[in-house]
């Protein structure tokens, strides 16, 4: 990953855990992994007996993409979750091309939620 697309992340990655906090802190625990590229899951949630996992990811190109809900998907199946969101940051302010990035998907019997986020 080149530099510009890890700072992308990283900084996408605060803001939405900042985010987070904001919408449900006060009900549910959310513990973030920073950025380092060591692919592990980004962000933790856990409210009311229930774990969840968000991913996050730059856009680069859709091969990086499928690459990026892979491995979303493994990281699900490593912590025995049968779903995970993957937070895929692109650089764009266009809602159809949002649209079209965005979707459900399946992985080895892994719900994998991809939610695109303009970022300009």
């Amino acid at each position: 990953m080149n530099r510009f697309a890890l700072y992308t992340e990283a900084i996408g990655h605060f803001h939405l855990y900042v985010w987070l906090q904001a919408a449900i802190g006060r009900r549910c625990v959310t513990s973030p992994e920073f950025p380092t590229s060591n692919s592990k899951v980004d962000i933790h949630i856990r409210c009311n007996g229930k774990k969840g996992i968000i991913e996050v990811k730059s856009f680069v190109d859709m091969s990086k993409t499928r690459k990026g809900t892979a491995q979303a998907a493994a990281c699900a199946r490593s912590l025995n979750l049968n779903s995970v969101t993957l937070a895929l940051f692109v650089p764009v302010d266009d809602q159809t091309v949002l649209d079209i990035l965005s979707g459900k998907h399946q992985n080895d019997g892994v719900n994998i939620a991809v939610v695109a986020i303009g970022w300009t």
